[in-house]
C-alpha cells in the first residue's frame, strides 16, 4: 500500500480549487451542499478503510468547507 503523505499545503490547495470552482460555476446552496457531501463521502471511505493520512486531509477540508459555506 502506498502511504499518502498528507500536508496542510495540499488541503489548502484543494480548498482553494474548490472555492474557485464554486465561484466560477456560480454554484447555489444546493450545489454547494452536494459538493460538501462528496467530500464527506471521501472522508467516510478513508475512515472505513483506515487511511489515516487521507482521513486527516478530508477531515480538515470538510471542516473548512463547512465553516465557510455553513452546516
Amino acid at each position: 500500500m502506498i502511504m499518502d503523505n498528507y500536508t496542510k499545503k495540499e488541503m489548502t490547495q484543494d480548498y482553494r480549487e474548490i472555492t474557485e470552482h464554486i465561484k466560477e460555476e456560480q454554484l447555489n446552496g444546493a450545489a454547494i451542499t452536494m459538493l460538501i457531501d462528496d467530500v464527506h463521502e471521501h472522508y467516510e471511505v478513508a475512515t472505513r478503510l483506515n487511511f489515516k493520512n487521507s482521513k486527516g486531509h478530508y477531515s480538515d477540508l470538510l471542516s473548512r468547507l463547512v465553516k465557510t459555506y455553513g452546516h
